[in-house]
């Protein structure tokens, strides 16, 4: 069974260009060199995810770059992540985000939280898994450079919302309608 909130239909003027015996890149016919080139590592990530967490159950995993107002970095629909053109640095500087979604292939896709409230696990274990892929495709330093920035970002929000705020806490009250996202 696949969580509600993860199907996903897609249609439009689409080219796509394999980067792995189960990966292929998909977007509007202009970019897909572009875009095939800059996700070229998606393979190795699905390959590193199955070392660490077991096999990758969802049979193929591609990517499918949207247009400039898709509001997310990626979204882990399985068999097909959503990416932003964003991610496109020409030099492979953000696929980390790739990592991160590959990751949701076991914690999220596979395994989700019951509530909104418990959200936290579904990233935080997305997280660790992310930060493990990158260390062993790219090396520790890339790992924890990652990792650094993590942190910092973390520190800026408290910061900014306050430790005591309701983003702020690792189980927010989402009985108002909130979003576990904001």
């Amino acid at each position: 069974p696949i969580p509600a909130y993860l199907i996903a239909i897609v249609c439009g003027a689409l080219a796509s260009r394999r980067v792995g015996p189960r990966t292929q890149v998909w977007s509007e016919e202009e970019m897909v060199e572009e875009c095939a080139w800059e996700f070229a590592d998606t393979e190795k990530f699905v390959a590193a995810g199955e070392a660490l967490c077991g096999p990758y159950r969802w049979g193929v995993y591609d990517l499918l770059v949207l247009p400039p107002s898709f509001p997310y970095g990626g979204m882990e629909n399985p068999c097909l992540t959503f990416v932003t053109p964003t991610l496109l640095a020409k030099d492979r500087s953000q696929v980390h985000v790739v990592a991160h979604e590959v990751s949701h292939s076991w914690s999220g896709n596979l395994v989700t939280n019951e509530t909104w409230e418990h959200f936290w696990l579904n990233e935080g274990l997305t997280v660790f898994t992310e930060l493990k892929i990158l260390r062993d495709v790219y090396g520790a330093e890339e790992a924890a450079l990652q990792l650094s920035n993590r942190l910092k970002s973390l520190a800026e929000s408290v910061n900014h919302f306050g430790k005591d705020h309701n983003y702020t806490r690792l189980i927010p009250d989402l009985s108002g309608g909130g979003d576990p996202d904001d």
